[in-house]
C-alpha cells in the first residue's frame, strides 16, 4: 500500500510545515548555482566565503566595530602610565565639550604639536614682558593701578626691624596712580617711596614684580581733592511749595480786630506791622469803615495786599489780571489753604474771601485842589445860583433836582464811602455802559482831571454836586443843562482805577464830600 507523501503516520506529531518540508527535499547550493530554489542573505555568503582570519592579516573582509578593534590594540593599563591612550571608566559620566585626541600611531604626532603651541605661546608672552619691564620710556599712555592688595611672595617679605608697619584700614576708594617703570639705576629697594616723586615704584623679588600701591601723601591728597561739581544749567522754576519761612511771631492768617476809641486806619496799620494803611481798606467793606467806630470789628491781613471778596464767580487768572499778579501768588499762598491744587482756570464762587498777597486796589482821589468857587451869586440859603467855576469851566447854574436816581441801570457793588479816603462808591459793571445824571442840574465840568479822577463830569444840581469819574467816553460839555436819567457818559477805567467801573461822589454846596448812600439806595 501505498503512503501518501503529503500524509505522516499518526504518531501523535503536528504535521511538517511547508518550509520544513522544503527545506528537506532542497539539495545542497553550490557556488555554481545561479538560481538556487532557497536564498541565501549577503552576510551568510560572505561569511562563508571569508578565509580564517590571521594575526598579519591588515584588511579583513568582516567589518569590526572600531570600539572593538581600539580595545583589542590597547595595552593593559598599569598604576605608572601617566597617559593613556585610552582613560579609565569614570564612576559617573562627565561630558566634555573637548574633542576626543586621536588614537593609535597619530596621538604621539597630536601631542608633540600641542606642546610645541604651548611652547611657543609661553615664549612668546616672556618676550613681551622683558620687553615691557626693560623698556626705559613707556610706550603710550601711563597705565593706571587699581587700589589692590596683592599677594606677596614669601621672598618679598621684609622681616627687618624698619619694615613697613602693618597696613590700617582706608576708606574704600579707588585712586588713579600713574606707574613709573623701574630701570636698573632707579631702582629702590623693596617698594619704598622715591624721594623725587612720592610714589611708590615697584619692587623686584626673585621672578616676580609686585604691584605698586600710592604713597601716603599721593593718599591725603586724592582724599582732600572735592568732588566735581556738574555744571549748572539755566532753568527757571515756579517753587510750588506753599510753605514760607517767617519770624516765629508773624501770623499765618486773617484776624479780626475790634476798632478802639481813637483809633484810625493808620495807626491799626502800625500796630500789626503793616506798612501800607490802605491794606485795611483793600481788605475790609466800606460800610466797616464808613465811621470807623470804636466796636466795628475789621479783618486784618498778615502782610500788605488785598482781601478781596468774590461778589460774582470768577476765575483764578481773571482775578490776577484785574490786581496785575501770577495765578500762582493766589494758588500758593499759604492764607489760601482752600485753594491748594486749583489750576489758574479755577472758578472762585460767590462770597469766598481771597488773599492776593503783594496785590495793590485803587488808590483813592487826592483830595481836590484848588476846587471850584462862585463868581456870580453863590449858595445862600443852601441852595447853587448864580456862575460857578471849576477847574476852568464857568456855567451859569439853572437849578434842578437832588442826586437821588441810582447813576447806572445794572452794576455790581465794589465799595462804598469811607471818610478821609474814599469820598465816594464805586458801581462796576461794562465798558461803555451808559452812565446817567443821578439828578438834573447843570454841567459845571467836562474833561480831563490829574487828581485821578480820568475823565469826569460835575453836575451842580439845586442844592449838591454829583461827580461820575474814571468815563471812558464824555456826551455832555461844559454850561449844558442835563435832565435826570440823561446819559453824561461811557462807563471806563480812566485816571486812578484798578477796573473798569464808576466812581459816583455826592458833595455839598461848599464841595465837601458826602456819603452818596444817604442819597441814593443802592
Amino acid at each position: 500500500m501505498m503512503v501518501d507523501p503529503e500524509q505522516r503516520p499518526d504518531d501523535g506529531q503536528p504535521p511538517d510545515s511547508l518550509d520544513e518540508r522544503l527545506r528537506r527535499e532542497e539539495p545542497p547550493v553550490a557556488d555554481d548555482d545561479t538560481s538556487p530554489s532557497r536564498r541565501i542573505d549577503a552576510a551568510q555568503r560572505l561569511a562563508a566565503e571569508e578565509p580564517p582570519l590571521s594575526a598579519d592579516d591588515t584588511s579583513p573582509r568582516p567589518i569590526s566595530l572600531v570600539a572593538d578593534r581600539l580595545r583589542a590594540e590597547e595595552p593593559p593599563i598599569t598604576d605608572d602610565d601617566t597617559s593613556p591612550s585610552r582613560p579609565a571608566r569614570p564612576a559617573f559620566p562627565v561630558p566634555s565639550a573637548r574633542p576626543p585626541a586621536p588614537r593609535g600611531p597619530g596621538r604621539v604626532l597630536w601631542i608633540v604639536a600641542s606642546l610645541s603651541a604651548v611652547l611657543l605661546i609661553a615664549v612668546g608672552a616672556g618676550i613681551i614682558i622683558n620687553a615691557a619691564l626693560s623698556s626705559d620710556t613707556p610706550s603710550g599712555p601711563a597705565p593706571v593701578a587699581l587700589r589692590t592688595t596683592p599677594t606677596l611672595s614669601d621672598a618679598a617679605i621684609d622681616t627687618r626691624e624698619t619694615a613697613t608697619p602693618a597696613l590700617e584700614a582706608t576708606p574704600a576708594t579707588i585712586t588713579p596712580v600713574t606707574i613709573t617703570p623701574v630701570t636698573e639705576e632707579a631702582e629702590t629697594p623693596d617698594g619704598e617711596a622715591a624721594p623725587e616723586t612720592g610714589q611708590v615704584t615697584p619692587a623686584r623679588t626673585s621672578g616676580s614684580l609686585l604691584l605698586p600701591t600710592a604713597a601716603a601723601d599721593a593718599i591725603a591728597a586724592a582724599l582732600a581733592a572735592p568732588l566735581p561739581v556738574a555744571p549748572q544749567t539755566r532753568v527757571i522754576r515756579r517753587d510750588a511749595a506753599p510753605f514760607t519761612v517767617r519770624p516765629d511771631n508773624a501770623r499765618s492768617e486773617v484776624v479780626p480786630y475790634t476798632v478802639q476809641p481813637g483809633d484810625t486806619l493808620e495807626t491799626i496799620a502800625s500796630k500789626f506791622g503793616l506798612k501800607d494803611h490802605y491794606t485795611l481798606i483793600w481788605s475790609n467793606s466800606s460800610t466797616r469803615l464808613a465811621e470807623l467806630a470804636p466796636g466795628t470789628q475789621i479783618n486784618i491781613l498778615p502782610e500788605d495786599g488785598v482781601y478781596y471778596e468774590v461778589t460774582e464767580e470768577i476765575s483764578i487768572r481773571e482775578l490776577a489780571e484785574k490786581y496785575a499778579v501770577d495765578p500762582y501768588v493766589i494758588i500758593d499762598s499759604e492764607y489760601n489753604e482752600a485753594l491748594f491744587g486749583s489750576v489758574p482756570d479755577t472758578r472762585l464762587p460767590k462770597g469766598m474771601w481771597v488773599v492776593i498777597p503783594g496785590a495793590e486796589g485803587e488808590r483813592f482821589n487826592e483830595r481836590i485842589a484848588g476846587s471850584g468857587g462862585f463868581t456870580d451869586g453863590g449858595g445862600g440859603g443852601g441852595l447853587l445860583s448864580g456862575t460857578y467855576s471849576l477847574w476852568g469851566c464857568s456855567a451859569d447854574l439853572q437849578g434842578g433836582t437832588e442826586p437821588y436816581s441810582r447813576p447806572l441801570g445794572g452794576y455790581t457793588w465794589m465799595r462804598g464811602f469811607i471818610p478821609g479816603y474814599h469820598d465816594g462808591v464805586d458801581l462796576a459793571g461794562r465798558t461803555d455802559q451808559p452812565v446817567l445824571a443821578a439828578g438834573a442840574g447843570t454841567v459845571v465840568y467836562a474833561g480831563w482831571n490829574n487828581n485821578g479822577y480820568g475823565r469826569v463830569v460835575v453836575i451842580a444840581h439845586s442844592a449838591s454836586f454829583s461827580l461820575y469819574g474814571h468815563l471812558n467816553s464824555i456826551n455832555v460839555r461844559c454850561g449844558q443843562y442835563v435832565d435826570q436819567g440823561q446819559p453824561v457818559g461811557g462807563m471806563g477805567n480812566t485816571g486812578n482805577s484798578s477796573g473798569t467801573h464808576l466812581h459816583f461822589e455826592v458833595r455839598d454846596t461848599g464841595f465837601s464830600p458826602l456819603n452818596p448812600q444817604n442819597y441814593v439806595g443802592f
